[in-house]
């Protein structure tokens, strides 16, 4: 009798528990669709605000489930865009933001905190660009080796949780605060 008993309320709730699981399933691969590649992410990002883009720079953020991109819209703005990969490996779209010349970003990952500075463009010659925070004792300097644009990721120490946002300072090749 129990063993009937059983088998109805199995048989009862598999129906739905397929259902349930088809459903998750449908909207897991909508929101995770994009190839993890430069062509399908471009493709993707122009459709999204209609309008051409050239892509500066697409990088995974070490071995995480993050990928950022950094992208120049309409050859005038500057912009940057966060993806996340899934089980299935394909990019979920998060978002599309546009950014002064100078600006960063603290992201969380499935492998800790990281932190972003944009770079789209700086004058020659600023050597180094020290970030502060303005909510916690947090600071970072970041050796300007390559003309902008460019993007610099950095592992951030465990205890650091609100580096967003931050102030920056710039100086020359002899350690000089510039501006």
């Amino acid at each position: 009798m129990k063993i009937k008993l059983i088998l109805i309320v199995i048989c009862s709730f598999s129906p739905l528990l397929l259902l349930g699981l088809f459903i998750y399933g449908n909207s897991y691969y909508n929101d995770y669709h994009l190839k993890s590649s430069e062509t399908t992410v471009k493709e993707f990002l122009e459709e999204f605000i209609d309008s051409s883009i050239q892509i500066m720079h697409f990088e995974r953020i070490e071995e995480t489930n993050m990928w950022l991109v950094q992208l120049k819209i309409n050859d005038s703005q500057y912009g940057h865009a966060r993806f996340n990969k899934g089980w299935n490996g394909k990019l979920k779209f998060i978002y599309l933001a546009t950014a002064p010349s100078v600006t960063y970003r603290q992201y969380k990952t499935n492998k800790g905190n990281y932190g972003t500075l944009y770079v789209h463009e700086l004058d020659s010659n600023v050597a180094k660009i020290k970030l502060t925070t303005n909510w916690m004792n947090f600071e970072k300097e970041v050796e300007v080796d390559t003309s902008a644009p460019f993007m610099k990721t950095f592992k951030l120490p465990p205890n650091a949780e609100n580096t967003f946002p931050a102030l920056f300072t710039f100086y020359d090749k002899t350690g000089q605060e510039l501006r």
